[in-house]
């Protein structure tokens, strides 16, 4: 069974490699190819690892199935919306999901304080985005606020689960928040041709460091 981990690790990787450097080149359609099998190899690699059907689990899972449907989405002019739906719902399984993990004093173990650069960044990336996105601002605003939502609630969890854990969650989360950032700005505010390279290294990373953490969590409950 490691050995099969092991092989959709490095699969995972290989595929990951290869749509940022298709990302950066004039051959994109083969990203036609690799990036719908992202999310699949991830999916495999959790049921593999965990075999577990808890809630937990399942709310992970969902994530990242919502994940996948977003990747399609966006592969298709026209689909945007679409994509922004999936990654949403991601996000609030993604979040749902660490609120499960309630720690020794409950669910409102929270530092508020450590929040509030997320805050700050928050308002300042609306504010970056608002004059640019017409009939899209209330959806992206919504979207903003729960993957940052998200981003907090991972900072949460080094007061209630271990610091591996946390640790994978919350990097997890930066770097999906730094991902989607780079995503909106390229496409509302200045199209740059290292961008998109840029969102789906990050993407890439974001989501294993969030399957490996929900790994590392369930090995403990």
């Amino acid at each position: 069974m490691k050995r099969i981990s092991f092989l959709l690790s490095c699969t995972y990787a290989l595929l990951s490699l290869a749509d940022v450097f298709f990302s950066f080149t004039d051959i994109s359609s083969w990203r036609y190819i690799t990036k719908p099998l992202l999310m699949p190899a991830l999916m495999l690699l959790l049921w593999l690892e965990t075999g577990r059907s808890n809630v937990f689990t399942k709310l992970v899972f969902l994530a990242l199935a919502c994940s996948w449907a977003g990747d399609i989405s966006l592969m298709f002019t026209g689909y945007f919306i679409y994509g922004l739906f999936f990654f949403l719902a991601a996000h609030i399984f993604y979040l749902v999901s660490i609120l499960q993990i309630k720690g020794q004093k409950g669910i409102l173990q929270f530092q508020p304080l450590f929040a509030l650069p997320i805050l700050v960044y928050l308002v300042l990336l609306l504010s970056l985005l608002s004059g640019f996105l017409d009939k899209l601002k209330i959806p992206v605003f919504v979207y903003g606020i729960v993957i940052c939502s998200f981003w907090a609630a991972a900072m949460n969890l080094f007061w209630k689960t271990d610091r591996h854990t946390a640790s994978l969650f919350f990097f997890g989360s930066l770097q999906f928040v730094l991902s989607d950032s780079l995503l909106a700005v390229n496409r509302f505010v200045y199209p740059y041709y290292l961008l998109p390279g840029l969102v789906m290294a990050t993407y890439c990373s974001a989501q294993f460091l969030l399957t490996r953490a929900a790994i590392s969590y369930n090995k403990k409950i």
